[in-house]
């Protein structure tokens, strides 16, 4: 028997549904109703189950519902699991994500953090692979072979689209991917060691200015987020910037330590250790948004009145002939975890609650068509030379 709290819940659901119904009803004349036998068979929307996990969500956070991280299950995991639809046999096993960048970066702290409570929800495995390379789209071509039952799906971020828009791989990722949901938005931060000579960002923008090519700074991947808000700075500035291209956090955070590069665009919550130790300094931080928690002295490139083409989001896609039912259902279960207190301690540590990010399926497509139109547009202005991915 289901707990007298989902019954509740679920008539008063029934009853919105209904008044909506008999308003729409009223307005239109009837007209384009649905059969009733069709009304009666039809499940929640996403809308009303997303609600409801809202729901179950401050249930937990005032205490009514009992949560333990790392158990099987506990009363707040049971309770998502009666309000989220379930197909028909899915998941019958473990689920496969495919992280494409390595270990300890930030595509990897977030599949694997929003994976601690959606694994829970499902109720099986979720095993984690991360394949490196080409910016993500070794990962994603990989996902790509795999068949399309629900069973392997991958994290994305946005490095995808930019490459969509560039035209360098076999595939369309905004074309030929399922979206899931977008999870994270941008919280990048130019970095220098703490001995930089560079004492501002305005600094080290006068300094490349006068010497073009000269200021070395690393990121993501060729291709990136990273390079594209270098080469708009570039453009503002008329000159250049040394960009320095890994696909490991450890390698970028490695080069920047050894002298090896002088700046880093990285992920703020992925080397504030660092920052705590004292071993880097923040020159600006990347979008539009001031970190009070990290130093509200420190501008924003926006704030400065540089432009910000582009922000890095993460979210997590399956291939585009995976059931639909499966698509909303893979949602649900992540939204519901990203709800939780685990995922809500991790993002508030890597200041993701600051730069929120979320969108469902149908707006992670939209966003992303959006951007891809965007970046062909910037690559065209700046000349971008596509050459370079393929090597």
């Amino acid at each position: 028997m289901r707990p007298s709290w989902y019954r509740r819940s679920r008539s008063i659901a029934l009853l919105c549904v209904a008044a909506l119904a008999l308003a729409a009803c009223q307005e239109g004349g009837g007209q384009g109703a649905a059969p009733e036998e069709e009304e009666e068979g039809a499940g929640p929307s996403q809308d009303e189950v997303v609600a409801e996990i809202d729901a179950i969500a401050e249930q937990v956070e005032a205490g009514e519902l009992a949560y333990e991280a790392g158990g099987d299950s506990d009363e707040a995991i049971d309770a998502l699991r009666e309000v989220i639809p379930q197909p028909e046999g899915y998941p019958a096993r473990a689920v496969e994500i495919i992280i494409g960048f390595g270990e300890g970066g930030g595509s990897d702290n977030y599949t694997r953090n929003v994976g601690l409570d959606a694994e829970r929800i499902m109720g099986q495995r979720l095993i984690y692979n991360n394949v490196p390379g080409a910016s993500g789209e070794v990962g994603l071509g990989q996902m790509f072979t795999q068949a399309a039952d629900g069973y392997t799906i991958a994290s994305a971020i946005t490095n995808q689209v930019i490459n969509d828009a560039l035209g360098t791989q076999p595939y369309s990722f905004v074309d030929d991917v399922a979206f899931i949901i977008r999870q994270q938005g941008p919280t990048e931060i130019y970095w220098v060691p703490t001995d930089s000579e560079f004492e501002t960002f305005e600094d080290m923008l006068e300094f490349a200015a006068e010497n073009p090519g000269q200021v070395t700074v690393s990121g993501s991947g060729i291709g990136s987020d990273d390079e594209f808000r270098l080469l708009a700075l570039g453009a503002e500035l008329d000159t250049e910037f040394g960009y320095v291209p890994f696909d490991g956090v450890g390698d970028r955070i490695s080069a920047l330590l050894g002298g090896d590069i002088d700046v880093l665009h990285e992920t703020a919550g992925t080397v504030i250790d660092l920052y705590e130790d004292g071993q880097i300094r923040p020159l600006a931080y990347g979008g539009d948004i001031v970190f009070e928690d990290i130093d509200p002295e420190i501008p924003s490139v926006a704030d400065l009145g540089y432009p910000v083409p582009i922000g890095r989001w993460r979210g997590m896609v399956a291939p585009g002939e995976v059931d639909p039912a499966i698509v909303d259902y893979l949602h649900n279960v992540f939204y519901a975890a990203a709800q939780l207190p685990a995922y809500r301690e991790f993002e508030a540590a890597f200041f993701q609650d600051v730069a929120g990010g979320y969108l469902d399926g149908e707006d992670f497509r939209a966003e992303s068509l959006a951007e891809r139109d965007e970046v062909a547009a910037l690559a065209e202005q700046f000349g971008y030379d596509t050459e370079q991915l393929e090597e």
